[in-house]
């Protein structure tokens, strides 16, 4: 397996699609798990490539994206927007809706702000705004390969790695070499760059759904940093824990002190982070004893 993501409109049971890479036979599986039982089942979909990423549309679980190339002859990697099967329905089938018209899409992520009609793509070095209807129409295309470096003895990778949505803006985050970005959906332009966010390649971005203008990185300096993007003079934590690349962060949506990480040093990481979440943000707005009894309470 390379990639897992949640079935955010599962509301009522924890669901999970895991994708595969293999020579052959690859699958996207559903896994449920039962809070009760604690069992987990899972329902196989066959896939006819390799699966290199997966995006679960926020309000329909029977809709989703997989990032997948063949694995021989023209290895150019697509987005294919992808209907499951009903529960219900023994076949277990995936139905091929539309697929994005650019090649080479590395991740999709799905307007928050909307029902599924809108996403967003990225390749190596381009944001795409595509409209879901009667196939997918691209509004906006941005060229974001201005901020990586053109020194060529630069010790990251000169190309997009991760993007997130901004819940709060229109705009979408973007990592690639050592630079953390963040741009405007309605215009196109850059709305903030920060050059050297890390010492090499920024491979993972989350955004605190919580806290405005907070945004999460993770490198292959090991290091995972938390940023207030209106200023970049320093992070507003760094947080230890690795000692190899590290390739996912995520802030948990609700409990914004909860940061997980994981790295390719095996290890997947729980840190408390309360002194830069949300609790602290709003007790600084509002303070209360109730803002400051949870304060205490995550720092125990």
């Amino acid at each position: 397996a390379r990639c897992l993501t949640q079935i955010t409109a599962s509301t009522e049971k924890s669901k999970f699609l895991v994708g595969t890479v293999g020579a052959k036979n690859n699958i996207l599986c559903m896994l449920e798990y039962d809070d009760e039982t604690s069992n987990i089942t899972s329902t196989s979909y066959e896939h006819p490539d390799e699966i290199w990423d997966v995006a679960s549309c926020p309000t329909d679980e029977h809709l989703l994206f997989t990032c997948h190339s063949p694995v021989s002859g023209n290895l150019q990697q697509k987005a294919t927007l992808w209907q499951k099967s009903a529960n219900d329905d023994d076949k277990h089938m995936l139905k091929n809706l539309v697929t994005l018209d650019q090649p080479n899409i590395r991740k999709v992520l799905w307007d928050p702000t909307r029902d599924n009609s809108q996403v967003a793509s990225i390749d190596s070095s381009h944001i795409y705004l595509s409209t879901l209807g009667n196939g997918a129409k691209t509004s906006l295309s941005i060229d974001v390969s201005s901020t990586f470096s053109s020194d060529p003895d630069t010790p990251a990778l000169r190309r997009l790695q991760n993007a997130v949505w901004n819940p709060h803006n229109p705009e979408i985050i973007t990592v690639g070499d050592r630079c953390l970005s963040g741009w405007d959906l309605r215009s196109g332009k850059s709305v903030f760059e920060h050059q050297n966010a890390h010492k090499s390649t920024i491979r993972a971005v989350d955004y605190n759904t919580n806290k405005p203008y907070h945004v999460v990185t993770g490198g292959d300096d090991a290091q995972v940093k938390i940023w207030d993007v209106r200023n970049f003079a320093k992070p507003a934590m760094i947080v230890e824990g690795h000692t190899h690349w590290v390739w996912s962060v995520a802030l948990n949506k609700f409990h914004d002190q909860l940061l997980l990480t994981s790295s390719s040093d095996t290890l997947v990481n729980l840190h408390n982070v309360v002194s830069v979440s949300s609790a602290s943000y709003l007790r600084d707005q509002n303070s209360s004893d109730e803002d400051q009894q949870d304060e205490d309470y995550w720092n125990k």
